[in-house]
């Protein structure tokens, strides 16, 4: 019974992703054009995100240990294991940032179309060259103030547990733009929803419960102190998982 309703539910969701892609393309294609693209990419997201979570049954518990300020770009890190973190990623921040994106990304209708424009910057695993220039894109969005939020881990495995070790790319363009780390703990978004091609019986509704930590300052930080910056980023949010997982 719980496979039948778990395979059911991922229907669902396929279903109201679907939907959602019919609906936004049109704004999309007209909007996210020009000037004011980011701004109105920010908006459609934010519906998309809000709406969406609400129809998959998807509550969200938002615990905050500061409030980020919204006159600040932040290189934002965040554990990830399920589709969900991206979906819920726009109700955790409140400003305007980019993604990083698996290039895989670039063959989905619609969402495709951020990445084209600029809103959200493709990262390809198989090119050092082409990796280094998405770490690039994402020092001009610095520049423009907006934030960016990279996933360290750069991707998972069904099969794994616990989290991965993480990459350096973050953590260079943090030090290199000093611009602070916003750590992010998606507590439990996997024991609701993972992808597409895991049909184990884990998929629900229920409550996501994230935690946005005290942001981690890289003021006077050299290249030096990467692996010190990286390792502490990932004990923050390593921590709430392990609690979490206690109880």
């Amino acid at each position: 019974m719980k496979q039948l309703f778990s395979t059911s539910y991922y229907l669902y969701f396929g279903f109201v992703y679907l939907l959602f892609c019919l609906l936004l393309w049109l704004p999309i294609i007209v909007f996210v054009r020009g000037k004011n693209k980011y701004e109105a990419a920010r908006k459609i997201k934010l519906f998309w995100s809000k709406w969406m979570s609400f129809l998959i049954g998807i509550k969200t518990e938002i615990k905050f240990r500061s409030n980020p300020d919204p006159k600040l770009s932040y290189v934002i890190c965040a554990n990830h294991k399920s589709y969900l973190d991206i979906v819920l990623m726009y109700l955790v921040i409140d400003q305007d940032f980019s993604f990083l994106g698996k290039s895989e990304l670039l063959k989905w209708p619609v969402i495709n179309i951020f990445f084209k424009e600029l809103i959200d910057i493709p990262v390809y695993r198989d090119s050092k060259t082409r990796a280094s220039e998405c770490l690039i894109l994402a020092e001009n969005e610095i520049r423009k103030g907006r934030s960016v939020v990279f996933f360290p881990e750069g991707g998972w495995d069904n099969s794994e547990k616990g989290m991965r070790r993480f990459k350096n790319g973050a953590f260079k363009l943090a030090i290199d733009t000093q611009c602070s780390i916003l750590p992010v703990t998606f507590k439990n978004n996997y024991d609701l929803f993972t992808d597409h091609k895991d049909f184990s019986g884990n998929s629900k509704p229920g409550l996501a419960k994230v935690i946005v930590h005290d942001s981690i300052s890289t003021d006077n930080l050299t290249r030096e102190d990467l692996v010190d910056l990286r390792d502490k980023t990932y004990e923050v949010i390593k921590t709430e998982i392990e609690y979490e997982n206690r109880y």
